[in-house]
């Protein structure tokens, strides 16, 4: 069967405004087109809290994807925040590996625990406490964001995003058989996805 590689991180704004619309893709292609997550490690720069003018920036860029997509905000940026999401998409990783499958309402709700209710997805327990949600004990997902298989495997998805030269998250690729292609860079409508994927695999 086809897949779809969806190359995207838990702290890309552009990301959470384009999920709708992947979603919406998923639903329509079902049976048709297997659908991936593939963590491209966004933010996994500085480790320190952001300051003043990077929380004005942020905020902006969460009012163009809001104009853009419709998706929804809160606009609260929690105190002390570091803007790094290597733990959170080691979250990703590790409910993967427990459930045998890609994650997606678990991604979901990261994403929407970060922008809708203004969550800090840097503190272990927040993502223990969403894990626990989706039948996994909170204290397994804190002890498998330090184990060296999933740092690891999370390590291996960010460098396999850089070497699809998928940099401008979140970016759709298509393997039809001989590879993945690249089919979309940046925000992406399912009316426009889903007749491309379709015209792809026929």
């Amino acid at each position: 069967m086809p897949t779809v590689t969806f190359v995207t991180d838990p702290l890309c704004s552009w990301c959470w405004g384009t999920l709708p619309e992947i979603q919406k893709a998923r639903a329509a292609l079902e049976g048709k087109v297997r659908f991936e997550l593939l963590m491209g490690g966004l933010q996994v720069g500085g480790h320190g809290p952001i300051n003043a003018f990077h929380r004005r920036q942020l905020e902006r860029l969460w009012q163009e994807v809001h104009e853009t997509t419709g998706q929804t905000f809160s606009g609260i940026i929690p105190a002390a925040f570091s803007y790094h999401s290597e733990i959170p998409c080691r979250a990703v990783v590790a409910v993967a590996a427990a459930h045998g499958h890609a994650p997606w309402r678990f991604f979901e709700a990261l994403q929407r625990a970060f922008y809708v209710r203004g969550l800090d997805l840097a503190q272990p327990e927040v993502l223990a406490a969403i894990a626990n949600e989706f039948n996994m004990a909170s204290d397994a997902l804190i002890t498998m964001l330090q184990d060296p298989a999933i740092i690891s495997a999370t390590r291996a998805e960010f460098a396999r995003a850089n070497a699809l030269a998928a940099h401008a998250l979140p970016t759709v690729l298509l393997d039809t058989g001989d590879g993945p292609r690249l089919v979309a860079g940046g925000y992406i409508t399912a009316q426009f996805l889903v007749p491309d994927l379709e015209q792809r695999i026929n």
